[in-house]
């Protein structure tokens, strides 16, 4: 790949503005920016929760209940995930100071970056190209939240686009699936993508991976109610910070409406969206849109949906405008503005930031301001989320037109 000299003065100022912004982000200059770093109780916190289920693990007790007797970082949640992180990586990491492990998760997270940059520089081919999928690794907001909450989310969304990259290579990292639902579960979103394509020796292998590594865990400290009742409970509530469809029906239909059987129409919705995308995965074959098709299915349905989670569509936008050939020049063209609309709505910061400016006792849970203020705080990001989910599905209908005609 070649690069012109304006190229490399754009490469290097968007890596010199990404650096900027981790570096303010780490002396907490951009939380006002950010309802998880201005309102939740330090930097870190997701992080130090992996952080002592490790230590817990090493003491011999449970992952998934806390024991502030034996804790060492100042403050931390409730583990949720499967067990292999937590004795594993989390056991490791509680060796270290906690603060000297944080840090350097974050350092490592910018490695993953760099490492996700260089293969996608691989698939765009031109400098051009490369540029312009470059953006959504180098600046994206819920990134900047993901660090600041030591979160596992980015590592999750790199694993994927491993997986990605190599069902668009045909190569062996189409293999790095298998430890995506180790990270964190939600990867098994992405089931009926890979069945799809047909790629049953991977989903034995994830299928293998998930239970050797689990069901001994489970076996010998009988922590599987433990893990059920954490992630599975059936629940309708909004937070300042999650911008999930689930919290946004809940606002409206339960809070504010009151509507009722608004929960079973809520499922109602869940079944016909999994049902739809199920028939356009069969029925459209594209590799990459059908992959963006079930990354926001999980926004659509999931309880918890937090900012950090946005980072699963940093890989989704890079993929999605390296298929399209796109430049700078293109990006609000007809053919790509339903695109590029999405990724304003995703990758800027929420509304949050804009109490700053009328909340006299900022900063405040948005979940407490006006209703107006409320709904269009949690609607912007899965609006983003929904124009890019109509944007996908026109690409494998596109792509579908494409290969019906040859």
């Amino acid at each position: 790949m070649k690069f012109a000299r304006a190229d490399k003065v754009v490469l290097t100022i968007l890596v010199l503005l990404h650096l900027l912004l981790v570096g303010l982000l780490l002396t907490r200059f951009l939380n006002f920016l950010f309802v998880d770093a201005a309102l939740m109780v330090g930097p870190g916190s997701d992080f130090f929760s992996i952080y002592e289920a490790g230590n817990r693990f090493l003491h011999g007790l449970s992952l998934y209940v806390k024991d502030h007797a034996i804790a060492r970082a100042p403050f931390f949640w409730n583990y949720r995930y499967l067990p292999f992180i937590g004795y594993s990586a989390g056991a490791l990491l509680s060796k270290l100071p906690p603060f000297v492990a944080y840090y350097g998760w974050i350092f490592l997270n910018e490695c993953l970056l760099g490492l996700n940059l260089y293969l996608t520089a691989k698939l765009a081919k031109t400098a051009k190209v490369f540029l312009v999928a470059a953006v959504p690794w180098l600046i994206f907001s819920p990134y900047l939240v993901e660090l600041s909450v030591g979160q596992w989310s980015f590592l999750l969304a790199s694993l994927i686009f491993w997986s990605i990259y190599g069902v668009l290579k045909n190569s062996k990292s189409i293999y790095a699936y298998v430890l995506a639902p180790l990270v964190k579960p939600n990867a098994f979103i992405l089931l009926p993508y890979f069945l799809q394509l047909k790629k049953y020796r991977l989903l034995c292998w994830t299928a293998a991976a998930t239970l050797i590594t689990s069901a001994p865990y489970f076996w010998y400290f009988h922590d599987f109610k433990n893990f059920v009742q954490i992630n599975l409970v059936d629940d309708f509530y909004s937070r300042g910070g999650h911008f999930g469809f689930k919290s946004l029906y809940y606002l409206l239909t339960m809070q504010y409406l009151q509507l009722p059987a608004a929960k079973i129409w809520f499922w109602v919705f869940t079944a016909a969206l999994l049902i739809f995308t199920l028939y356009a995965t069969f029925r459209y074959r594209d590799k990459v849109a059908s992959f963006a098709l079930w990354i926001c299915c999980f926004f659509f349905i999931y309880k918890d949906v937090w900012e950090h989670h946005y980072v699963l569509f940093m890989p989704v936008f890079a993929l999605l405008l390296i298929q399209a050939r796109a430049t700078f020049g293109k990006l609000f063209s007809k053919k790509l503005l339903l695109l590029t609309i999405a990724f304003l709505l995703i990758a800027l910061p929420s509304l949050f930031f804009t109490e700053y400016f009328f909340v006299p006792h900022f900063p405040v849970d948005p979940e407490k301001l006006n209703p107006f203020f409320v709904v269009l705080y949690h609607t912007l990001k899965i609006s983003g989320v929904a124009a890019l989910y109509l944007f996908s599905f026109l690409q494998l209908k596109n792509a579908h037109k494409k290969t019906t005609a040859r």
